[in-house]
């Protein structure tokens, strides 16, 4: 496998279990990791057999970690073609954001009953950072703490498979929009970002929730008007 899509990780991975859940979330990052830095395109064709060599996993924590990846929408698998990173059509994106609207707002109506003043200065602090990176003009760094601050909010939630399962989906927000490169998008979610932090802060699980749904939905018309014009 060439290094540029799944670049091997130290030597003391070798030394780790090839198989179990820890295997299946190695082969789960180097995918990831290949669709953060643009190196993984949309349609690259995903070899187990490279997968296993550059993951130091057995073939069967592979296939784990690709089944879980096309649960969420992020892999296609197909009969005698084997899997593939999903190339985000309409239809697609309306799905991964529609998950997104779900299982967040889940996440957000159980945290209102449980936040304490520690996670709300962590999510503060990322909403601080997300706002001072648009505010100098750093567009992929404020877009990393906003992704941050959802991945943050379903994690302090409570329940370990609805932040696992966000996880994978925030991180590949990549493969959503346009697939050609173009100038970024001066998107912001800073307001809508504050509204839900101030209700969680209420105990308004229901606030929040409206809060955020409201920036998903404007978010997925931004892929959605970039697609249609790449």
């Amino acid at each position: 496998m060439a290094e540029t899509f799944f670049p091997g990780e130290n030597d003391d991975m070798a030394r780790r279990t090839k198989s179990g859940s820890a295997a299946e979330a190695r082969v789960v990052r180097l995918i990831m990791q290949g669709i953060q830095q643009h190196v993984t395109p949309p349609g690259h064709r995903l070899v187990e057999r490279e997968l296993t060599e550059a993951a130091r996993a057995n073939r069967q924590a592979v296939r784990n970690a690709l089944l879980r990846l096309s649960q969420a929408g992020l892999v296609e698998l197909t009969p005698n073609r084997g899997a593939t990173v999903t190339q985000c059509s309409p239809k697609t994106t309306r799905e991964i954001m529609q998950a997104r609207i779900i299982n967040e707002g889940a996440a957000l109506r159980m945290l209102a009953d449980r936040l304490d003043q520690p996670g709300s200065e962590r999510l503060m602090e990322i909403l601080r950072q997300e706002a001072a990176a648009y505010d100098e003009g750093m567009i992929a760094e404020a877009r990393h703490f906003s992704r941050e601050f959802h991945i943050a909010f379903t994690e302090m939630a409570g329940n370990a498979t609805i932040a696992r399962f966000m996880r994978e989906l925030i991180d590949c927000q990549p493969l959503l929009g346009a697939q050609t490169p173009k100038g970024p998008s001066l998107f912001s979610g800073v307001i809508a970002h504050t509204k839900t932090l101030a209700a969680l802060q209420q105990g308004d699980g229901i606030a929040a929730e409206a809060a955020n749904t409201e920036l998903l939905r404007q978010l997925e018309r931004e892929f959605l008007r970039e697609i249609a014009g790449a």
